[in-house]
């Protein structure tokens, strides 16, 4: 069997190899100009329903290899992040230069679907991207909220910990991004990036499928990517200031920006404060709800030599972020600090050594982070607090080289990241009635623990036919994890892992295209899933050792359509996933980690826009989704329920706009060993904003304008969601 593989895989590379001969090279050639005929040099370009980008010169020139089939939608993202509105592309003069002549997007609120330009998606994969405009609009707090409009995204968890997950996947399956570097997480539901400030956020670009080729582990559920504000080259002087009031859940956030093209690149520093007390549903308050939080951001862009070198640095401050539980009255959950601090930095050049494009990323953070059980004390006996006090440190190194070759454009790259430093105390304040401190007892549950995955891919999509696309791409990965001390002793672990996909897109034909894809992906436990025994902010957990890595078979299937006012795409997938890694429970609370057989993920995504004239817009998103394990037919955990939502937006001149969402849960009576059903709802929001003058502009957003009573969570612990609730922005620029 072993042999067998290992044949498949020397006949991939040789087939990957064989596409990237030497052909007859044939490219679309382009120019982009504004509407004054303009270039427009060193934006984004990127292809609807296409993988790679190209990069804009000095005159707005690029080159997009191979040629792609009329008509098709090009989407610019200039050199400070802002969109443009997509431009379809109807016919290609071979033999001529496209002229591409690029409108702003006034309210920048238009989700674009089927291209990621900040990730390397897969042909099949489902890709939305939404403008920076468009969070602000709806003034999210937090990344879940910010992303909530696209098919296929559900929440797992309540409040401000929130963690999005991609077609149910959770824990570990979705890879999170900030500005290329990996968001990790030693929370058992996965990451959260609880400390990113949405004010701060350019655009987030979101793609649904396997990730593994090009990320690894943690990216065959899909991945999120979030970019954070740049500044134009060039620009002067500029100031920002924001403040946000809230009712309903009562909040208050600040923030300012500063900001200064250089001649070759520029600066941004930001800061932002937020609070947010316990939020109100409609059957009342809910206790031990509410965050604080504050940070900084830095980042810097330049042009060194022959390509731009970005560096940011990133701190954050969480303090008392409560986890609303029915029980909380009982023993309340929290985290009275989470600290992360991020460095980043990446270089990427043109026309190097044969390669049209290369590029290197690197990070290098920390984070440490308190979870309280604070059991309030009762007629005989004490108040106790079980506290774990968990810190570690993370870096991420990524490189990539671009090539186009014939009818080829192969990228070929290495990936390497893990953990280290992890530690981890487990401590019990124990008091008195009186109220003092009567014993601590602090165990050590991983007293040093570390994680490394190192992998290196090449991945290529080759044109046999105008209209017809073939991609491939094959990673493999050698994960080794190290625990010394603690609960579970000295271990480690060593495996192998091998990714791929395969893919054949049809079209385009008169606006419709069709892509089939099948890949393999996989999923190396997280370092506390093994070796972390302690409470969390749900209970009390106790790792496994002993698990075995996930992986899985999916298979896609994705229809596109485009034409001058409508853009619709539809999916199919369905995951096999072997060696499940399952959270399971004996009793309330208590969890533990297995391996657990074949488990089968399946759904259908419609998402869709229309341009309905005058100025309004009609965006829709629909999802159906079943998880389950395969041996006893038993559901899974974080699967979403059917839901369907439309979001119907005006923009009036250039100065005001309007919004109005509607979103329909159905009843989830499907639900997973450790969760319960929930009934269903349907949501109502409504924002507006107006720009006062040019520098001021009030917005305001009220969620659940019907006062729906609805559950935050499929948890058994979870209490009611925000019933209606409003906030009122102001942002002042200078």
């Amino acid at each position: 069997m072993t042999g067998a593989r290992g044949v498949g895989h020397v006949r991939l590379v040789m087939l990957l190899a064989a596409l990237a001969m030497p052909l007859s090279a044939f490219a679309m050639k382009g120019r982009v100009v504004d509407q004054q005929g303009r270039p427009v040099a060193n934006a984004t370009i990127s292809i609807l329903g296409k993988p790679g980008e190209a990069i804009t010169d000095a005159e707005g020139r690029f080159e997009w290899q191979p040629d792609p089939a009329p008509p098709f939608e090009i989407l610019v993202i200039d050199a400070a992040g802002s969109y443009s509105r997509p431009v379809l592309i109807e016919r290609v003069d071979a033999d001529g230069e496209l002229l591409v002549t690029i409108a702003p997007l006034l309210t920048e609120s238009v989700t674009v679907s089927g291209s990621a330009p900040s990730i390397e998606a897969t042909p099949g994969a489902g890709a939305t991207s939404i403008s920076g405009r468009d969070v602000s609009v709806r003034q999210p707090t937090n990344l879940m909220q910010a992303i909530e409009n696209v098919a296929g995204v559900n929440q797992v968890s309540e409040g401000q910990a929130a963690v999005p997950a991609i077609r149910g996947l959770a824990r570990g399956r979705t890879l999170i991004l900030i500005d290329g570097a990996r968001v990790s997480s030693e929370r058992r539901v996965g990451a959260s990036a609880t400390f990113l400030d949405p004010s701060l956020i350019e655009g987030v670009d979101v793609a649904r499928g396997p990730g593994s080729v090009a990320y690894g582990s943690d990216a065959f559920g899909g991945v999120i990517s979030v970019r954070t504000r740049r500044v134009a080259p060039g620009s002067p002087w500029a100031a920002q200031l924001s403040g946000t009031i809230g009712a309903g859940v009562p909040e208050l956030r600040g923030s300012v920006e500063v900001s200064k093209g250089l001649p070759a690149g520029g600066v941004l520093l930001a800061a932002h404060s937020r609070q947010a007390d316990d939020w109100h549903s409609p059957a009342g308050e809910i206790f031990n709800s509410g965050f604080a939080d504050h940070g900084i951001l830095l980042r810097a862009e330049h042009k060194a030599g022959p390509g731009i070198l970005t560096a940011g640095w990133q701190s954050d401050f969480g303090r008392d972020i409560e986890r609303p539980r029915n029980n909380s009255r009982t023993v309340r959950f929290f985290y009275p600090t989470e600290d992360s601090h991020r460095f980043t930095a990446g270089y990427e050049v043109r026309e190097v050594a044969g390669f049209q494009k290369v590029g290197l990323t690197g990070f290098l953070g920390s984070f440490a982070q308190v979870t309280d059980q604070d059991r309030f004390a009762t007629a005989t006996t004490g108040r106790s607090i079980e506290r774990a006090d968990v810190s570690a440190k993370d870096f991420h190194v990524r490189g990539f080289g671009e090539r186009l070759v014939g009818k080829s454009r192969l990228e070929l790259g290495f990936d390497l990241n893990g953990r280290f430093d992890l530690n981890a105390i487990d401590d019990l304040i124990q008091y008195n009635l009186a109220g003092d401190v009567v014993s601590t007892r602090p165990n050590v549950s991983i007293d040093t623990a570390g994680r490394t995955d190192a992998g290196a891919y090449a991945s290529i999509d080759t044109a046999l036919a105008p209209a017809f696309v073939l991609g491939a791409g094959l990673r493999g990965d050698y994960v080794t994890t190290k625990n010394a001390g603690g609960y579970f002793g000295d271990r480690s672990t060593g495996s192998g892992a091998f990714s791929g996909f395969a893919s054949a897109t049809l079209g385009s034909f008169r606006g419709f295209s069709l892509t089939a894809q099948i890949a393999r992906g996989f999923r190396d436990p997280v370092l506390s899933d093994r070796y972390y025994r302690g409470p969390t902010g749900r209970g009390f957990i106790t790792g496994n050792p002993d698990l075995d890595p996930e992986t899985s078979i999916q298979g896609d299937l994705a229809l596109r359509y485009v034409s001058p006012r409508f853009r619709v795409a539809a999916f199919y997938y369905e995951y096999r996933i072997h060696d499940l890694i399952e959270r399971y429970s004996t009793s309330t609370d208590f969890f533990f980690f297995r391996n657990r057989g074949t488990a089968r993920v399946r759904g259908f995504e419609v998402e869709g826009q229309a341009d309905l004239g005058g100025g309004v817009w009609l965006e829709v998103a629909t999802q159906v989704a079943e998880g389950r394990a395969l041996d006893d037919r038993q559901y899974l955990d974080d699967i979403s329920p059917v839901n369907l939502l439309a979001v119907l937006r005006r923009q009036v001149g250039d100065r005001a706009f309007a919004q109005v969402r509607a979103a329909y849960f159905s009843d989830d009576d499907h639900f997973g060993p450790t969760e319960r059903g929930v009934p269903g709802y349907t949501l109502v929001d409504a924002a507006a904003g107006y720009r006062i003058a040019r520098p001021l502009e009030l917005r305001v957003q009220a969620r659940n304008l019907l006062d729906q009573e609805f559950y935050a969570s499929q948890d058994v612990r979870t209490v009611f969601a925000p019933g209606r609730s409003v906030s009122l922005v102001a942002s002042v620029k200078f």
